[in-house]
């Protein structure tokens, strides 16, 4: 229970489907979900308004109210095109990066809007150069059952609600107490051997591919990245090999 997949290796999100009422934030288990309740409510999914308020109860909830509708800070879901219920959804787009056989231009993938607007321009493309970022997955590899080779990467850009900071915890899916998790994967960069070096990025647990637009070749390449023990990482907790688990966070 709480699992799905051929082998049961993706968690469920029991939080996709927003249970939880009245403003609450929901945190997502193994097999279940806790709703963090506002002021002035209760029951497993806050939907019970409690009676015999105080007066600072009730300033209480007013103040939750108000910080329910805040801004938080943002983050970007990689390979996916949508938010977690626990954050709202600010665009999302393509993901790009330089040539995996260059050296130069910038080594951070960026989350491209769909829609570009242009100010003053030569076509010289012989400075920094962008190029569609495609997933190197092949299908009968785990931790990824499906097959996404050169297929395009999608990305969305999210902001949390009532959060003050996020950031993302590599070699685990699990959040520390007392932070909420927003979405979990695994970690990808470009191939330790290519001359193009990326920084290391989260992707999403259950991937998506960009729709409508046929794969390349070899462009900004992502691969899903392993242990190597023994040299300043301990072989006991890390495996030889292992792919890695990454998690983004928020509080």
């Amino acid at each position: 229970p709480g699992y799905t997949g051929l082998k049961c290796e993706k968690d469920i999100n029991e939080c996709a489907s927003q249970p939880c009422q009245n403003f609450a934030t929901c945190h997502d288990g193994v097999n279940g979900y806790v709703c963090q309740c506002f002021h002035g409510y209760k029951g497993v999914n806050c939907e019970k308004e409690m009676l015999n308020e105080t007066t600072t109860d009730r300033i209480l909830k007013i103040v939750d109210r108000v910080d329910a509708a805040s801004n938080g800070p943002t983050f970007i879901r990689w390979g996916r095109t949508s938010c977690p219920s626990t954050s709202r959804l600010v665009y999302h787009g393509l993901a790009a990066g330089d040539h995996y056989g260059n050296y130069g231009s910038g080594s951070n993938p960026l989350c491209l809007t769909k829609q570009p607007v242009y100010g003053r321009y030569a076509n010289n493309k012989w400075g920094g150069i962008l190029y569609g970022a495609q997933y190197q997955i092949q299908g009968q590899s785990q931790p990824y059952t499906n097959s996404f080779t050169n297929r395009p990467v999608p990305c969305a850009v999210c902001e949390t609600k009532r959060k003050r900071a996020t950031f993302m915890l590599p070699a685990t899916n699990q959040c520390p107490s007392t932070w909420v998790r927003e979405y979990h994967g695994y970690l990808m960069s470009s191939k330790y051997n290519n001359q193009y070096i990326s920084q290391y990025l989260c992707f999403d647990d259950s991937l998506e591919a960009v729709q409508g637009i046929s794969g390349h070749s070899r462009g900004s390449d992502f691969f899903v990245v392993g242990v190597q023990c023994g040299y300043g990482l301990p072989c006991g907790p890390y495996i030889q090999a292992r792919e890695l688990t990454c998690v983004v966070c928020s509080k």
